[in-house]
């Protein structure tokens, strides 16, 4: 048998390293935090573009609310007896206007006679002002009445 006459070595300098080095260095704890820092911050800039989006939503689903109390209430006046007013909702304000668009006319009854009633077709103008300022507008069209001879009620 050949003998080999250098000796083996089992462990080169470089495995010597690895082997006393446990964990990370503070430079690669450093890199690696920048790292996901830079990762994350996409991710924040989207989480702050959700939250102005859901503000907006709010506000808009607020103003929808506002405007569909404002039409139901003035779909119940009676554009004759109060042609002008302001009514608040929350913290926005319904004011709006009504003017004539057609003459007096008798209401119908049955079989065509006379009724109880005049009634005369108005357009309502509409302002809707929210607590910051805003404001919104809009109209509709809307049947106003009077009485032609006092109401009475006979109890019995």
């Amino acid at each position: 048998m050949i003998s080999d006459p250098a000796p083996l070595q089992t462990k080169t300098p470089l495995a010597a390293k690895r082997k006393r080095q446990q964990g990370f260095s503070v430079l690669e704890a450093l890199a690696a935090i920048a790292l996901i820092a830079a990762a994350f911050l996409p991710l924040l800039a989207l989480q702050g573009q959700l939250a102005r989006t859901v503000i907006a939503t709010e506000r808009a689903e607020t103003r929808l609310a506002h405007k569909q109390s404002a039409l139901n209430y003035l779909r119940v006046l009676n554009p004759t007896l109060q042609p002008q007013g302001t009514e608040v909702f929350g913290d926005a304000q319904l004011s709006w206007t009504a003017r004539p668009i057609s003459d007096e006319k008798p209401a119908l009854g049955n079989g065509g006679e006379p009724g109880r009633f005049n009634i005369r077709l108005y357009e309502i103008d509409a302002r809707i002002t929210y607590a910051d300022g805003r404001e919104t507008t809009f109209s509709i069209r809307s049947m106003g009445w009077i009485p032609t001879a006092p109401v009475s009620i006979d109890a019995q």
